[in-house]
């Protein structure tokens, strides 16, 4: 066991270092926020058209890319971890995602009747919750404010049209998950070029 007695100053940069070492992983992994973007978009727009032609029966089939989303994200994440390894920030962020990954495929897929108009705002509650402390938790404002964004959008979603809340939730996803992987894409290749 190591007994070595950081100093204040010591400690502050270790903090830093960590601090930096996961907002660096988490510009890499801009592609995952424009993947599930475009990946909730469609499925949530695909829903929306479908109910608008009054296929009700089959207006959650689109839905069923989730979990090929979740496989795909998995082995993207499972084949970056042998590239870089993980810090403590790191580890509490994915910890979040995967258990609020695992509530929303659950809410959506298990208890979509019992929700009933619910399940939408309620989705949209958990996907801000992940946003919020991936953004508190990389000091990353842009981040903090799509996940703020998106709950403030879920609360809106309570007051709309059960019909409408999909189309809802495609726009926000559009506006606070793909716009701002662009964005964190462009930054990361812009910090490549100068490194």
């Amino acid at each position: 066991m190591d007994n070595t007695n950081l100093t204040p100053e010591k400690s502050l940069e270790l903090i830093t270092q960590v601090i930096t070492q996961a907002r660096s992983k988490f510009q890499e992994n801009g592609f995952i926020y424009m993947f599930w973007g475009a990946l909730v978009a469609i499925a949530t727009i695909g829903q929306f058209f479908m109910l608008k032609n009054n296929l009700y029966s089959i207006s959650w089939y689109p839905y069923l890319l989730m979990p090929l989303g979740g496989i795909f994200s998995f082995i993207y994440f499972y084949r970056r971890k042998t590239v870089r390894s993980k810090n403590q920030i790191s580890r509490i962020v994915s910890v979040c995602w995967i258990f609020l990954s695992i509530n929303l495929l659950a809410l959506g897929f298990i208890f979509p009747l019992v929700l009933k108009e619910n399940l939408i705002p309620i989705l949209l509650i958990l996907i801000s919750i992940g946003t919020i402390v991936s953004g508190v938790s990389i000091k990353s404002s842009l981040i903090l404010f799509s996940g703020i964004f998106i709950n403030f959008s879920a609360f809106i979603c309570f007051m709309i049209q059960w019909m409408y809340q999909p189309l809802l939730m495609g726009v926000v996803s559009v506006i606070a998950i793909l716009i701002p992987g662009i964005i964190l894409m462009i930054k990361y290749n812009k910090h490549k070029e100068n490194v």
